[in-house]
Formats: structure tokens, C-alpha cells, sequence
């Protein structure tokens, strides 16, 4: 397996420029495990920033497991203003809470279960047309692109491809394991795909991606890792 530089985006580990997009592989988010991602999402999440959680990929019981998950997680940052939206709420005062927040964290779960729900509270547009940054946790990141790719794996008997938000035109594989890699294949004839292991990021301004740890990039039916520059 060959490494690949892309000379049309810029690809780093380090460097922290604007961004408005992250792709979150995986990970737990309170041990070591997501520690780089997290620190590099302190570049751009300030401790005065609105942090709203959108966790409609889950069933409505998990809802506070994972607001106090991500709230710790923002409080190792300084971030002290997280805030979860509930499904229940009316759709008009959904549009008003995300737009008077920075960052919208959509968690994990079932990708399928996040787009029916966003189209049902007519949120796809509001969330294409939100100024502040987005993070996408395993189903969240998922949804981000146009193609959303959901895997066989034990929820999912086979791989589908449904609609995303579209907010990019590559695709996304998350908890990435190489077994996956015939399926994966297939699919790239059609798309560009990352695939993010968990404990794996991507930070994007739509032009450029910066890659923390390791990501694969998929092709015109060829698996190539990337290098950092």
C-alpha cells in the first residue's frame, strides 16, 4: 500500500488553520484514546463559545449519557457551556437555539435514525447554512457528506448508501478497520472516501483537510494511506 501527499488540498498535522468542519472516526471520548483530537479541537472551540449537542442519532434514553460524556469532554478544554437539544422541541425553536450557538456536535449512533430526523424537524437547511463549526461523531460525521455511506456491520445486515447533508463531496468511513476494505473499494469507484479509525480526525474549510493520526484515502478503486506533510 502506497503513501499519498494530494497536491490539491493541504494536508497537516499541526498546522491550525479556519476551519468550519470535523469528521471524528471514533473513540472514547474520556480516556486517552480521542486526546489529540481533542486537544486540537482547542484551537478552535474558545471557552466562551455555545456548544450545542444534537443527539437525534440515539434513542431519546441516551440522551443524557452522552450530553454528560461530551460535556466533560468540552470541560478538559475550558469549555463550560454545553447544551442538548432535545428532540421533542418545537422545530421553530430548534432553528432559533442553533443559530444562537457556535458549534453544533452531532453525536454517534444511527446515521439513517439522524437524517430522518433532521428532515422531519426540517433542520437540513438550517444546519447547510450555519456560520459556526461543526463536528460530526461516528453517525454525525457520516451524515456530513453528500453520500453517506453506512457499512454492514452488526446493526446494518449490509452497506447502503443513503443521502447526507452535503455539506462536503468525499464520503466518510468511521471506526475504520481494514476488514472492511473490499466494501470499501467498491464504493470508490463512484467517490472519494476517508476512512477514520477511531481515535482518528479530520479538520476541513471545504479547500483544505488536516488529519490527526492516521486516515485512508480511497479511490478509483485503489486504498492509499496518507502522509503528513
Amino acid at each position: 500500500m502506497q503513501k499519498i501527499t494530494f497536491s490539491f488540498i493541504q494536508i497537516c498535522r499541526k498546522k491550525v488553520f479556519k476551519i468550519n468542519i470535523c469528521f471524528i472516526g471514533g473513540g472514547n471520548h474520556l480516556n486517552n484514546e480521542l486526546k489529540e483530537v481533542i486537544h486540537q479541537l482547542s484551537n478552535y472551540v474558545m471557552t466562551e463559545h455555545k456548544v450545542l449537542i444534537i443527539p437525534f442519532a440515539t434513542e431519546v434514553s441516551k440522551y443524557e449519557g452522552w450530553f454528560k460524556i461530551i460535556e466533560q469532554t468540552f470541560n478538559i478544554i475550558g469549555n463550560k457551556n454545553v447544551e442538548l437539544l432535545q428532540f421533542e422541541t418545537d422545530a421553530h425553536d430548534m432553528v432559533r437555539k442553533i443559530s444562537a450557538h457556535d458549534v453544533l456536535y452531532l453525536i454517534g449512533g444511527r446515521p439513517d435514525l439522524l437524517m430522518q430526523r433532521l428532515h422531519e424537524k426540517n433542520l437540513i437547511p438550517v444546519i447547510k447554512q450555519f456560520q459556526g463549526l461543526i463536528i460530526g461523531y461516528s453517525a454525525g460525521a457520516l451524515v456530513l457528506s453528500n453520500d453517506c455511506i453506512i457499512s454492514k456491520d452488526g446493526d446494518y445486515p449490509k452497506t447502503n448508501v443513503i443521502k447526507g447533508i452535503g455539506l462536503v463531496d468525499f464520503s466518510i468511513e468511521v471506526h475504520y478497520e481494514p476488514s472492511i476494505d473490499e466494501e470499501i473499494i467498491g464504493l470508490s469507484n463512484k467517490r472519494e472516501i476517508y476512512a477514520i479509525p477511531n481515535g482518528s480526525a479530520i479538520f476541513s474549510d471545504g479547500t483544505k483537510i488536516m488529519c490527526i493520526n492516521e486516515i485512508y484515502h480511497f479511490s478509483n478503486l485503489k486504498k492509499e494511506k496518507i502522509a503528513l506533510l
